[in-house]
């Protein structure tokens, strides 16, 4: 089992190939992890082995995936995980 959402659809979305196994690996990682996205906090994957921004995880991760759906959910979960926080998010 993934450690959040986000992992979850790092893990599951990049081989979708198209928009409904993308619709399904959202669901199964909601399932397993019901606070999706907004459960993450942001920047919260970033340390010296992780990737430097949401950038270059989406495009690690999201190279090869098929579907524009999957890319974005990859994409998303990219952001939230190694994107620092914003200004005000430090005040959360």
């Amino acid at each position: 089992m993934a450690a959040n959402y986000a992992t979850c659809i790092l893990d599951k979305a990049p081989a979708a190939q198209n928009d409904v196994a993308a619709h399904a690996i959202m669901q199964s990682c909601l399932a397993e992890h019901p606070g999706g996205i907004e459960a993450i906090p942001q920047g919260s994957g970033r340390g010296v082995l992780g990737f430097k921004s949401g950038a270059e995880c989406t495009a690690k991760k999201a190279v090869d995936t098929r579907s524009n759906q999957a890319a974005t959910l990859v994409a998303i979960a990219c952001r939230r995980l190694y994107d620092e926080p914003n200004f005000f998010d430090k005040f959360d």
